[in-house]
């Protein structure tokens, strides 16, 4: 929800000396190709990534804070996601940001969850009769309603 990101994936193991990335293993492989798939039902790509570490396959692809569709995703397929900037605090104004979108997102209808402390990452608990469409259009009211911050 910051300013634009580039979606990448938590890498553990060894370093390639070439790349400087690092092997995936099965655990980490099979979750981010959950979360890639997660994302495609709601109509956004995710590369896949590349279990040896290498470039992700598909390319990198940059993620717009500001977008209904891609917030909804992300927060659709949050439980999923692997771990991004784990040790970066985010700035306040974000996280007051994620909380009034998760009561706005609530209002809604839509079973969003508060931010961890300190996070800014929204979920959402999907519910029979919750479509892409229904988050998006939620998405899209709240994001207008309570606009992201531009760093």
């Amino acid at each position: 929800m910051a300013a634009l990101t580039v979606v990448t994936l938590g890498l553990t193991g060894c370093a390639d000396e070439q790349t400087g990335r690092k092997p995936l293993s099965q655990d980490e492989y099979d979750r981010a190709l959950r979360y890639a798939q997660c994302m495609e039902k709601h109509g956004i790509e995710v590369p896949i990534p590349n279990p040896s570490g290498g470039p992700p396959l598909g390319g990198a692809r940059t993620a717009d804070p500001h977008d209904p569709k891609q917030a909804a995703g992300r927060a659709a397929c949050e439980r999923l996601a692997p771990p991004i900037m784990a040790d970066r605090e985010p700035p306040q104004e974000l996280v007051e940001h994620a909380l009034r979108m998760a009561e706005c997102l609530r209002e809604r209808g839509i079973d969003a969850k508060d931010p961890r402390p300190g996070k800014v990452e929204l979920s959402v608990e999907e519910r029979p009769g919750d479509t892409p469409e229904k988050l998006r259009a939620a998405f899209t009211v709240c994001g207008e309603e309570f606009p992201a911050p531009r760093e």
